[in-house]
């Protein structure tokens, strides 16, 4: 049975991961009518295409014209518009999708037939979806939370990657993502990062960067500065990265995609946040968040406004190494630890 209801993806791997739980819920409402497809950027398309969660995933370009001739040639009955721009409303009514459900925000409400009010309030980023997955009568498990059990062959792809690039799978690595391109305002500090690569060295452990085709630069300039580091990512396969990811001992990252993709893998982590909310995308679980309590926070600007960039900079080489540490001292099936100073 072909599928009649396409979801509109989110653009981001972050925002997919944590997208799941409503993914899941939305494929066991429409499971009588063959499921849901999902369309989203090719470089997430495989990793959601891995989780199992879709009848079918349809990666698509970035281009208008590529998008609206992927959805009419489907001539799908139904469009759910996960994201909250004018552009991904006007994609489904100019392929001619019969019925569009999403939110009427950017100026958009003329472009659906079935307009649903979003949250009144913000919260945690998993409840994002909760007014319009309730108006399609496809509630999702409260407790339900992001999660990603990759097939065998995949993992199996990750292990043998890491082999090859010369990486010792009989002791602890500890994958490290200095990026994050939403912005600089991010980013802890690739000297920092340096710092901690060091002495994780110097500990024993192994320590691979994890990186993006946009962020390549910054993960060279980084291994070279430490005598050398191996990149996973940067051929831009989120799918090979996330497979490499499950094989770690634990990630550590500023607020990013490798973040959440960690989370949902059960992989470790330790967090850096600054001008972000964990309280709003931190998925609960093995996620340790390292942050500084400035009155300014949190401001989701991609620049510090007010140029000192304190949130991140008073975080200290210390405390991440630390933290990254302690991890292999204590459990980590626990609740999202909030350190700070």
């Amino acid at each position: 049975m072909a599928c009649e209801t396409v979801v509109i993806g989110l653009n981001w791997v972050g925002d997919n991961v944590l997208a799941l739980p409503a993914y899941k819920a939305l494929q066991h409402r429409f499971r009588s009518e063959g499921g849901i497809a999902v369309v989203a950027p090719g470089n997430v398309a495989p990793l959601l295409e891995a989780s199992g969660v879709f009848k079918e995933v349809i990666p698509w370009s970035r281009s208008m014209t590529s998008r609206i001739a992927t959805l009419r040639e489907r001539r799908f009955h139904r469009a759910i518009i996960l994201p909250n721009s004018f552009r991904a409303a006007l994609v489904t009514f100019a392929a001619g999708i019969e019925e569009r459900w999403g939110y009427p925000t950017d100026l958009r409400r003329i472009l659906l037939t079935n307009v649903v009010a979003p949250p009144a309030t913000r919260g945690h980023q998993l409840d994002d979806y909760t007014p319009l997955l309730t108006a399609l009568n496809a509630p999702r498990v409260v407790d339900d939370v992001p999660s990603i059990k990759l097939p065998a062959a995949v993992r199996e792809r990750g292990r043998k990657r890491l082999l090859e690039i010369g990486l010792h799978l009989d002791r602890p690595i500890v994958g490290v993502h200095a990026g994050g391109l939403y912005g600089r305002a991010k980013h802890w500090g690739d000297e920092r990062y340096v710092d901690v690569i060091r002495r994780l060295r110097l500990e024993g452990f192994d320590v691979v960067l994890l990186t993006s085709p946009g962020e390549r630069a910054q993960a060279e300039r980084i291994a070279t500065t430490c005598n050398g580091v191996p990149m996973v990512g940067h051929d831009g396969d989120v799918l090979e990265l996330a497979a490499a990811m499950l094989h770690l001992a634990a990630i550590v990252t500023n607020d990013s995609g490798p973040l959440h993709v960690a989370a949902a893998l059960a992989v470790p982590s330790i967090a850096i946040f600054g001008p972000t909310d964990p309280e709003r995308t931190v998925i609960p679980g093995a996620t340790r968040v390292i942050r500084q309590h400035l009155g300014c926070q949190p401001c989701y600007q991609r620049e510090c406004p007010l140029k000192h960039h304190g949130c991140m900079t008073s975080v200290t080489v210390d405390e991440v190494f630390d933290a990254a540490v302690s991890l292999f001292a204590v459990p980590t099936e626990v609740d999202v630890e909030q350190v700070s100073t």
